[in-house]
């Protein structure tokens, strides 16, 4: 019992430093999403069968791209018998909040209405998605 509360503390301890302000490469956010998706802990199986099949991967590429995440602070991981479990210590609406400002300050200068008008320059919207748009405009004033 006392293995499992220092994994928790030590996990609790993580959260606070997670640095948000890291993009991580495409494979290594698959990789989070999974672990977010998936109820935690997460074993090593669970993401190569989520997520490793998928992306052709053999099970040292998925586990290399573990430590990376571990390395970074995104993960947590302890050995129970012959399996390893993963614990995300990165929040993953904080996460998606920061790369998602980020992206809409790079590439559109911090325009809300510049980014979706790159998203929605060819496409017409209907009454009902006009309506929809100003009641979570007004929501947000």
């Amino acid at each position: 019992m006392t293995e499992q509360n220092d994994i928790m503390q030590q996990l609790e301890r993580m959260k606070g430093e997670v640095d948000y302000s890291v993009k991580l490469p495409d494979a290594e956010m698959d990789i989070m999403l999974a672990v977010w998706e998936l109820e935690p802990p997460v074993t090593t199986s669970a993401l190569m069968e989520k997520i490793g099949k998928r992306r052709g991967w053999k099970a040292p590429t998925l586990i290399s791209f573990l430590a990376r995440l571990e390395n970074r602070g995104f993960l947590l991981s302890y050995k129970n018998g012959k399996e390893r479990y993963y614990l995300p210590a990165a929040d993953r609406s904080l996460y998606v909040n920061q790369i998602t400002r980020r992206f809409v300050d790079t590439c559109h200068g911090g325009s809300f209405v510049r980014m979706l008008d790159a998203l929605f320059a060819d496409r017409e919207f209907g009454d009902s998605d006009i309506d929809e748009l100003l009641i979570w405009l007004k929501n947000r004033k």
